[in-house]
């Protein structure tokens, strides 16, 4: 533990708060601690009223550090973030924009942030750039960057002023995020008061030593980078948009004239209906995938096509567009799932289509080694007669259902209560998958009739 006793004499300054011009101030408390995966640690300062100068172990100390510090605590609160509030100017956001872009070839193995945009191509960097630098656009993500969470990260800073009269005011803060905003601030007894004022942030870290506690986050040294993935989240749609248009530029127009395009990338990645993995060498397929719709299609009513990317090329686009038809009017006239939409117009459903077909092959195998761990071998055989007559549909990430020829439909393999669509956990049989098992729920192969009845 660093502990540091200051001792000194404070007469209040005058700001934009109640706080009394003639105030005088005994002592001021500072604890700042922080506890996780790690050696814990923690830095006290202790800023006494005593013989009329600030002393640290009978050395004086800066006066104007001190009276930042208590300016700081008494100026007008900042309910909120906001670019002005937090020194993000035009010009810095501009100059940090270029530097990020600079440096993240030579920086690309030390974050993720950095090795993205390395990675990215002229295109990608100048919608970086300009989201960056545009204030508007910071405004509207700003906020996201104060709701961040980490385990094993708990820091924690308490300053309290004590007052000639013995009153007190407190501001304390157990964020991560930068500059450990926001801070509550107790003053005068009355509630809590919530401000993203970093002005108290950057006056403590003055204060406390270098290699203190908590030093590093309260001086906000990570903001441009920190910045930078709220922004990398904001445009990832884009972003990808502007990889897939650049390697697939014509099957993606092919593909427009038919669908609204809601986005589009090119990726190596894999789940339990689509992609080939190999624990040597990881995502060993690339595909292109399209998020689209139809003016037609319900409100929450989506597709999405895996397409073969192989070569330069992407495969298959003349089959998706001939023949995807078919699969979305089977998935939209199932009498139970329609009064489903209705009644719940934004619960999203999407449907796949996977290089020729919706029920691919590694999804029907994958379907038949989850069957055989429920002892529903028989369904198995059932669905791989009808596989290319089938419909899949995803309604959020990680559940999966099947729509039959008949229209009834299976519930294979859900994650979340809104992947049930409507019914219970409890009248379910569910057990773990045999691969691809999410955190939550499991594998289940329960048929339900056109009228949604619960036939086994």
């Amino acid at each position: 533990m660093i502990r540091i006793v200051i001792l000194g004499v404070l007469l209040a300054v005058g700001t934009q708060s109640t706080f009394a011009s003639d105030a005088v101030i005994n002592r001021i408390e500072i604890q700042s601690r922080w506890d996780g995966l790690g050696k814990p640690s923690s830095t006290e300062l202790l800023i006494r009223n005593e013989d009329g100068a600030y002393r640290v172990d009978g050395k004086e100390i800066d006066v104007a550090a001190v009276q930042a510090l208590i300016t700081a605590l008494h100026e007008t609160t900042f309910p909120k973030p906001s670019p002005k509030n937090l020194g993000l100017t035009q010009e810095w956001l501009a100059t940090q924009a270029s530097e990020i872009v600079q440096d993240a070839k030579k920086k690309e193995e030390e974050d993720s942030t950095y090795w993205a945009i390395g990675a990215a191509t002229p295109e990608q960097q100048i919608l970086f750039k300009s989201s960056y630098a545009n204030p508007e656009f910071i405004s509207k993500v700003l906020p996201s960057l104060f709701n961040c969470c980490h385990t094993d990260d708990y820091p924690s800073v308490r300053i309290a002023l004590t007052f000639a009269d013995d009153s007190t005011e407190v501001a304390s803060s157990g964020s991560q995020s930068v500059f450990m905003l926001p801070w509550n601030v107790i003053r005068d007894g009355r509630p809590a008061e919530i401000t993203f004022d970093r002005n108290i942030s950057l006056a403590l870290a003055q204060l406390l030593p270098e290699g203190a506690t908590n030093r590093e986050r309260l001086k906000g040294d990570y903001l441009a980078l920190a910045l930078a993935e709220v922004v990398m989240t904001n445009i990832e749609e884009e972003w990808e948009l502007i990889r897939a248009e650049g390697k697939c530029g014509d099957a993606l127009a092919q593909i427009r004239k038919q669908y609204v395009l809601l986005g589009a990338d090119v990726n190596p990645y894999h789940d339990v209906t689509f992609g080939v993995y190999s624990e040597r060498r990881g995502g060993i397929e690339e595909n292109l995938h399209v998020l689209v719709r139809k003016p037609s299609f319900p409100q929450a009513f989506s597709e999405n096509a895996i397409l073969l990317y192989k070569g330069g090329k992407v495969r298959g686009v003349d089959d998706f567009l001939l023949e995807a038809g078919r699969y979305e009017k089977l998935a939209l006239s199932v009498p139970w799932l329609s009064r489903l939409e209705a009644k719940h117009p934004k619960w999203p459903t999407t449907l796949l289509w996977v290089h020729d077909a919706s029920l691919s092959n590694k999804g029907v195998s994958q379907f038949a080694r989850d069957m055989h761990l429920l002892q529903k071998d028989s369904l198995a055989d059932e669905v791989r007669k009808m596989q290319r007559d089938i419909a899949v549909l995803n309604v959020s990430y990680g559940d999966w259902w099947l729509v039959l020829p008949d229209k009834r439909m299976v519930l294979w393999r859900y994650e979340s209560v809104s992947g049930l669509l409507g019914f219970e956990a409890s009248s379910l049989s569910v057990r773990e998958c045999s691969d691809y098992q999410g955190v939550t729920g499991g594998c289940v192969g329960a048929v339900v009739s056109p009228e949604g009845e619960l036939l086994k």
